[in-house]
């Protein structure tokens, strides 16, 4: 724990992806290229999406999920961020966190100068969402400085990753790391995108009240917006 690490498997992830970055790369390009040598598999492909799914447990607990639930429970506005291939799981995020009342803003492939402007108005009842996957590589631009922005305004800070997410320095209030058996190989989301929906669904039900009366005013600006005819 002196070293800044909760454990030696996490010393040894740093380690690597700093010490040889190159071998991580020509593993991972190697597992691809085999797996398409084998040709598209859609049974290879559900059982390797279940072990994935099984694997969740393994790195991630519901008492984690609890905690960054309570957070964005209490937070007046949730900042999501990310880059490349985590807009799905942003977008999805946002929708989801939208539709049970919560007022959001997206950051997504920002670079450093507009990412400050969205952040403006960055107060310390906010939580910043971070999106990071395959980390240092991919984190989203300004991710440090915007790190140690939140830490000094007093906004709370969320990171979901794949397995490289404890060695994201700095790090966050609360960092939810889902690993997959196939990580090399397959770049799916299955992982953070339960986690996601397992955020949205303990957050409605801490909140009930305002996820009803979210998605009832949904409904009715639905029905309002369809039964515009609009002007002749």
């Amino acid at each position: 724990h002196k070293l800044g690490f909760d454990g030696y498997p996490e010393l040894r992830a740093q380690l690597r992806s700093q010490l040889h970055p190159e071998v991580v790369l020509d593993e991972r390009s190697q597992q691809r290229l085999d797996s398409i040598a084998q040709g598209s598999n859609l049974n290879a492909l559900i059982q390797s999406e279940i072990a994935a799914l099984n694997a969740i447990s393994e790195s991630l607990s519901q008492t984690q999920v609890d905690a960054a639930a309570n957070k964005l429970a209490d937070a007046k506005i949730i900042h999501i961020v990310g880059r490349g291939s985590a807009r799905p799981l942003v977008m999805h995020f946002d929708r989801r966190l939208r539709r049970l009342g919560f007022q959001t803003n997206v950051a997504l492939n920002l670079q450093r100068r507009d990412l400050a402007e969205k952040f403006m108005s960055l107060g310390a009842d906010d939580v910043v969402v971070f999106f990071a996957f395959q980390a240092p590589a991919s984190l989203p631009a300004g991710y440090e400085g915007l790190i140690l922005h939140s830490a000094e305004m007093g906004a709370k800070s969320i990171v979901i990753s794949d397995s490289t997410g404890p060695t994201i320095r700095p790090r966050a209030d609360i960092t939810l790391s889902i690993s997959r058996p196939d990580e090399g190989v397959m770049q799916l989301r299955t992982g953070p995108l339960v986690v996601c929906e397992a955020l949205a669904m303990t957050l409605a039900h801490k909140n009930s009240e305002q996820a009803v009366t979210g998605l009832e005013g949904l409904e009715r600006l639905r029905n309002n917006l369809l039964n515009d005819k609009g002007s002749s």
